[in-house]
């Protein structure tokens, strides 16, 4: 009896991996990646979608030195942890600060930041926007959303843009 249950479970492991292996091996690829068939009309493949990582929304704004010196800027260009600020006002790299942005329809927003690069000392002629790369050190809750929500605004732009074209 127990010689049957030994041969009954050794038949039952090697169909097993027969199995597993022909299914493994011969499933459909795209490009070198395995795709369940079910998947492959229903879902994009998730390297297709473009995930914008930067938008533009010129969002007027206040930065205040740690020495109390307050210099009105344009924030051009926003990211998940950083943004770009044009201004004519040259900071130190690495100099903390104030950063107030005045919204049009919300209360004004305080974010803490950081100078990461500068274009000041560039000549002119080298220049298309003169500012500064800066990085978010303490935002809140509220100010990550924001950021996160505008970035998702502007990817969802160019295809609203492109949906109402005529054809």
């Amino acid at each position: 009896m127990q010689m049957v249950w030994l041969m009954t479970m050794f038949v039952f492991t090697v169909a097993f991996f027969l199995i597993f292996f022909a299914v493994y091996f011969f499933r459909p690829k795209k490009e070198g990646k395995i795709i369940p068939l079910s998947l492959e009309k229903e879902f994009v493949d998730p390297e297709e979608i473009v995930i914008p990582h930067r938008a533009e929304p010129n969002w007027p704004a206040t930065l205040e030195t740690s020495s109390g010196k307050t210099t009105e800027v344009l924030i051009a260009s926003v990211s998940h942890g950083s943004a770009f600020i044009t201004s004519g006002t040259r900071l130190d790299i690495g100099e903390k600060f104030q950063l107030t942005i005045h919204l049009p329809e919300r209360p004004p927003l305080q974010l803490r930041a950081e100078v990461t690069w500068s274009n000041m000392l560039l000549p002119a002629d080298k220049v298309v926007k003169r500012g500064m790369g800066i990085r978010f050190i303490e935002a809140g809750e509220e100010a990550v959303c924001l950021i996160n929500d505008t970035i998702s605004q502007y990817a969802a732009a160019p295809k609203a843009a492109e949906s109402l074209t005529p054809e």
